[in-house]
């Protein structure tokens, strides 16, 4: 097992991350997160709600408590997307997300398990940097952290919202689709996502879920 020479980055208690806070005197992009976030999961081909449970660590009644639309859990198709909850935590103080702890299977890669296991919820980027392996030489069965970006919400934007879908962008998707999937309004959307290019087919959006 090669172990990298670069620094990692540290998930740092809070006790010491607030008191560098006060000696660097480094203002925070977050203070605090949300209790509820959900993943927008696209089923591929050989997933199942199973495998979803365990990667999550969330119970299937719980996930099927946000996805009426399924009636059975054995009946998910591949190329639909479920709704997977989470809590969303303001992690160092430096951005919203979770993290997750996953054990890799042979062959692994940050790509595949960004882009397979959790379904381009994540990036390569997103992974690596929680994380002491070199990409191309992560242990087979090892558990590694994976993160997951999320949002509470904009109060300047709206505040009508309180929970929020982690959205993965695929191929073919742009903001009319999006538009006509959620039935929310074009202006709402790229108003909660200013960076975001909803035509380029890949890379996260966030989409209001519920009013609070």
């Amino acid at each position: 097992m090669s172990i990298s020479s670069k620094p990692e980055t540290l998930i740092l208690q809070p006790t010491y991350f607030l008191l560098l806070l006060l000696i660097f005197n480094v203002e925070a992009k977050c203070r605090k997160g949300c209790d509820l976030a959900l993943a927008s999961y696209y089923i591929w081909e050989g997933s199942n709600l199973t495998y979803i449970s365990n990667i999550f660590k969330q119970k299937i009644p719980e996930i099927l408590l946000f996805n009426p639309q399924v009636s059975s859990p054995d009946t998910i198709r591949s190329g639909t997307r479920i709704n997977v909850p989470f809590s969303c935590e303001c992690l160092n103080g430096d951005f919203l997300g979770h993290t997750f702890e996953y054990k890799t299977e042979v062959g692994d890669t940050y790509v595949k398990v960004a882009g397979l296991a959790f379904a381009n919820l994540t990036t390569q980027y997103w992974i690596q940097r929680v994380n002491n392996y070199e990409p191309t030489q992560i242990p087979d069965f090892a558990l590694i952290n994976v993160t997951i970006n999320c949002s509470c919400g904009d109060r300047h934007v709206s505040k009508d919202y309180g929970l929020f879908t982690t959205y993965p962008l695929r191929p073919g998707e742009n903001l009319s689709s999006v538009v006509n999937e959620t039935d929310l309004p074009a202006d709402l959307l790229q108003r909660f996502n200013p960076d975001s290019d909803f035509g380029a087919g890949s890379g996260i959006v966030f989409l209001p879920a519920k009013g609070e």
